[in-house]
């Protein structure tokens, strides 16, 4: 695998942004951790992926000729949450199997699924029953223990909007215009206050938006992958797809009343966290160059 190729490049300057610069020496042993890890576990390194933002992911076959995928990390926390959520819905069918992992190397080796272009980029609208039936998926078979890096949904929200907050600032001034902060601390606000009081906690994915989610095919359905487990509220998990390939503003809340429907979840608590993360995806969609009309109602839509 060449490490001077433009793909390896650019996703070290991923790397780099998320983590600093302890990731310079980490990604220094890179070569020598695959070797190793391909001796042990009877690899042959294929490229990289080149995608992701935590992550070096390698397409690798096994010595039976199966395919995998090898995933690497420099934080051995997050590598640990993943493979312990991805063990425990293992049943669901719902995310890649885990083969093999690592801890000290942060390294997961995973079930490689067979077509790979996440759905944000295959920009195609789902239904809603796929969608409902990949979350409750997730929900009815992962048992909900704050362990092995699994954080609590209240953990997750302070990530979040500590993340994007201090991005936010750095972003120019026509998106701290289009996105007031002031936005950004009244939605972090009521997600706290959501996360606070969740009835029936379930293992949450954490992070399930369309780039996170694979088509299985016909057999299999929707797959989720790089999750960043937590427990909490299930509404929380359905919330990038209420807003997923629907432009019209007035057509977001009849989704979310369909969704919620569809999950046997509270309507209500659905859409209170649409609004308390409204913000956040507006100030992403303006960062992306989103119509100022979207961005515009996400921004109405938040506290």
């Amino acid at each position: 695998m060449d490490f001077s190729s433009a793909k390896l490049t650019a996703t070290r300057g991923r790397l780099l942004a998320r983590f600093g610069a302890h990731v310079e020496p980490w990604w220094e042993r890179l070569p020598a951790t695959i070797a190793a890890l391909a001796e042990r576990w009877q690899l042959v390194v294929d490229d990289a992926v080149g995608r992701g933002n935590t992550s070096l992911v390698v397409r690798c076959r096994r010595a039976d000729g199966c395919r995998t995928v090898l995933k690497l990390t420099p934080d051995a926390v997050l590598a640990g949450a993943e493979a312990s959520a991805l063990r425990r819905w293992e049943s669901s069918g719902r995310v890649p199997l885990v083969w093999e992992s690592d801890a000290a190397s942060g390294a997961l080796l995973l079930e490689a699924i067979p077509n790979e272009t996440p759905l944000s980029e295959l920009r195609r609208a789902v239904a809603i029953d796929d969608v409902a039936g990949l979350i409750g998926g997730l929900h009815r078979s992962g048992s909900p223990g704050v362990a092995d890096g699994v954080v609590p949904l209240a953990a997750r929200v302070e990530f979040i909007f500590g993340y994007w907050m201090e991005r936010h600032g750095r972003r120019g001034k026509a998106v701290t215009r289009a996105v007031p902060v002031e936005r950004l601390r009244r939605g972090h606000d009521l997600a706290r206050r959501l996360a606070a009081d969740a009835a029936v906690p379930v293992l949450l994915h954490g992070d399930l938006h369309p780039g996170n989610v694979l088509d299985g095919g016909a057999g299999r359905g929707l797959v989720a992958i790089d999750p960043r487990p937590c427990v909490g509220d299930a509404a929380f998990d359905a919330v990038d797809w209420v807003f997923w390939a629907v432009d019209d503003p007035g057509e977001w809340e009849p989704r979310s009343r369909d969704l919620a429907a569809a999950m046997d979840l509270d309507s209500g608590r659905l859409w209170a966290w649409c609004a308390a993360l409204a913000a956040l995806l507006a100030a992403a969609k303006a960062d992306g160059g989103a119509g100022a009309a979207q961005v515009a109602g996400l921004v109405a839509l938040s506290p």
